[in-house]
């Protein structure tokens, strides 16, 4: 095996490198957090990735989502495809440039081993969600909004879903504010359990809610309770 793993293979040796080229990671949306996350998982050498953005890059974008230049006309997808063939040409990608919905999920996401929330949108991340239960599928999900960030891990059956944590949450119709270095911390964060959960090396956030103020510089893990009457994952 290439020498390109050397460093990391001292945390998780010969056998969670092997698991890292054996697994296939759905990133569902390649933005901020999706630029993160590809990046640190094609660069750890996770064998496939499965990208599902149905955007174009827009100049507003170029702050925090460091694939993609002024000017591209391609789709997300694309460019990040070519982003991380770059990166390592080991890694293999599949690409899908439409947004997430509750008629295409099975069909993109089913070979994957572990989802990947980069989303921006609720409405989005509930569909997500519902499938990560209905398909009993890891996800991990991370959030930002200015300096404030949240990352968790789900497991469908075990513990609380995104719906028992967002459901009172509504999505914002508004210019969301965004600073690059602190959308890059999440995803990482978020990129790290992914690899913790493939390699079974390190505690992971199963049932726990990372909470972030990088403007402050506090941070806490909280645990997370099931909502017996979540109308996902509770009892019915």
């Amino acid at each position: 095996m290439t020498s390109r793993y050397d460093r990391q293979k001292l945390i998780f040796g010969d056998e969670g490198q092997k698991k890292l080229s054996e697994a296939t990671v759905g990133i569902i949306g390649c933005g901020g957090l999706g630029s993160s996350v590809i990046t640190a998982l094609a660069s750890a050498g996770v064998g496939t990735l499965v990208l599902i953005d149905g955007d174009h890059p827009d100049i507003t974008n170029l702050n925090r989502q460091f694939v993609y230049r002024e000017g591209q006309k391609e789709s997300k997808v694309d460019i990040a495809s070519i982003w991380i063939r770059s990166l390592n040409p080991d890694c293999s990608v599949i690409c899908h440039p439409k947004d997430l919905d509750a008629d295409n999920a099975k069909e993109f996401l089913s070979r994957c081993d572990i989802l990947v929330d980069c989303l921006d949108s609720i409405p989005a991340r509930k569909i997500l969600n519902k499938y990560s239960v209905d398909s009993n599928k890891i996800l991990v999900h991370g959030g930002v909004c200015g300096y404030q960030g949240q990352v968790t891990v789900v497991v469908p059956n075990v513990t609380p879903c995104l719906e028992c944590i967002l459901k009172t949450v509504n999505n914002f119709n508004i210019l969301m504010p965004s600073v690059g270095a602190a959308v890059s911390e999440i995803g990482s964060a978020e990129a790290l359990e992914v690899i913790k959960l493939i390699t079974g090396v390190g505690e992971t956030l199963i049932g726990k809610l990372l909470v972030a103020d990088m403007e402050s510089n506090f941070y806490e893990v909280v645990e997370l309770q099931k909502d017996p009457t979540c109308r996902i994952c509770g009892i019915h």
